[in-house]
């Protein structure tokens, strides 16, 4: 996602070794609802749906986890099937994202008692897919899909009905180009939340001075390609604490360029990536092109590394350990 102008002056020049064991990685936000993974690209069928065969590439790259991250009522069904089909790999989180914070808005009282059933209904299950409540937030980037104002509502009306239920459920976040309102919306409600700042604001993007405020508020934070499109964020996720760090890939989005700066100066020495082919040339054995896939993350973490001047193996620990100890996945109760 970086430029091939980027300025990596005065970060770490060092590529990142080879790690010294096999490392375990939990893949925390993926979109298996996307088109692409139907094989649908700019309304064009290509290929058959294939997120299955992504998990499996995902497995055989040490992503013993994945969070299918919820986007709308709408899929929340596709979702529970994927997780109840691989019931030890992934997990699900239900919310509405910012995009479709019109539908909620619209629906009002009628579509907000829905998302309330649907949560105590997957709640209810042993074992329960679902790890957190969201992804909830704003994004001030695409509000041709909803203005300012519908966002608020709707984020607002999310936090009321996770405080009123009492759901033991960590929040996924979204912070896009909103951060003042956001912070502004979610203050008032951090102790009255399960746990004060329990969550993650995932995939950002932002000034180092921004993360340290979320961290401040008891947030971790989730990094993917996204995170290394430009220098403000590169010297964002190099001061993310590692005890707050998160990584996840973001699929099928978040594809991290082999010739982008970051990529040629840290990624030297990480394995290659299962083959791919183009979208019309499709294969199960093989990625799809400029398409992001879960068997990636790696990559995430080999830069992070790189960016810190430490270790694969440090980052890839903290990260596993905040994502288990946050979200449970399976290992551990919450």
């Amino acid at each position: 996602m970086a430029s091939q102008s980027l300025d990596l002056s005065g970060l770490p020049q060092k590529a990142p070794s080879k790690p010294k064991k096999a490392l375990r990685y939990a893949d925390v936000a993926v979109t298996a609802s996307a088109k692409e993974f139907d094989g649908v690209y700019r309304g064009k069928q290509y290929h058959p749906a294939d997120f299955p065969h992504t998990l499996t590439r995902a497995f055989a790259a040490g992503v013993e986890k994945v969070m299918l991250t919820g986007m709308s009522l709408s899929d929340v069904g596709a979702n529970f099937a994927i997780a109840q089909s691989y019931p030890t790999q992934c997990f699900v989180t239900i919310g509405i994202h910012p995009y479709h914070a019109v539908e909620l808005d619209s629906g009002g009282t009628t579509y907000l008692a829905q998302l309330a059933e649907s949560l105590r209904n997957a709640l209810a299950l042993t074992p329960c897919p679902v790890v957190a409540f969201g992804e909830l937030g704003l994004d001030y980037d695409r509000l041709n899909y909803a203005s300012k104002e519908v966002q608020i509502r709707v984020f607002k009306a999310q936090l009321d009905l996770i405080v009123e239920n009492n759901w033991g459920l960590p929040l996924f976040l979204h912070c896009r180009a909103a951060f003042d309102d956001f912070v502004d919306v979610i203050t008032p409600y951090l102790d009255r939340l399960p746990r004060r700042g329990w969550g993650l604001v995932h995939s950002f993007v932002g000034s180092t001075t921004q993360m340290e405020k979320l961290v401040e508020l008891g947030f971790d934070i989730s990094v993917n390609g996204f995170s290394f499109k430009d220098r403000e964020s590169l010297d964002m996720v190099a001061a993310i604490p590692l005890e707050h760090l998160q990584i996840e890939t973001d699929a099928p989005w978040g594809e991290i360029k082999s010739t982008s700066e970051v990529a040629k100066r840290y990624l030297a020495n990480a394995p290659p990536l299962p083959a791919s082919k183009k979208r019309d040339k499709w294969d199960t054995a093989c990625m799809v092109k400029e398409r992001n896939e879960s068997c990636t993350i790696e990559r995430v973490a080999y830069i992070v590394a790189g960016l810190k001047g430490i270790t694969v193996d440090e980052v890839a620990d903290a990260a596993w350990r905040n994502s288990v100890n946050m979200f449970g996945l399976g290992l551990n109760e919450r």
